[in-house]
């Protein structure tokens, strides 16, 4: 058997630590600031912030949501066109969701991507 660094125990967890310090340094640098919500209906989770855009997955009311930032993109409804950088926390899936279907976005989200 080798013995390859990532095969031992202290190994793997010296790599686990060296990467989790990585991801916080480079999410320390970013622009967008955390709003913790949820959907207000189901909402399509899409590629982009625009309607024509690829749909990543649905996020529902209970699903819990992690708004990152926000950017203008396609006018929905009202005319609105502020779109949210999001992430569903029950299934993990990325991507962008109209302002208006996730609670309180409109005045609790005020980082632009």
């Amino acid at each position: 058997m080798g013995s390859s660094m990532l095969k031992s125990r202290a190994g793997r967890v010296a790599s686990v630590a060296v990467a989790a310090t990585a991801a916080l340094a480079l999410s320390a640098g970013s622009a967008s600031a955390l709003y913790v919500s949820d959907y207000n209906t189901a909402a399509n989770i899409r590629q982009t912030q625009w309607t024509n855009s690829a749909i990543n997955g649905v996020g529902y009311p209970g699903h819990g949501t992690n708004s990152w930032c926000w950017v203008h993109g396609s006018s929905v409804g009202t005319g609105n066109d502020v779109w949210d950088s999001n992430t569903d926390r029950a299934t993990g899936v990325w991507g962008y969701t109209y302002e208006s279907y996730i609670a309180g976005a409109y005045t609790g989200q005020t980082t632009v991507c």
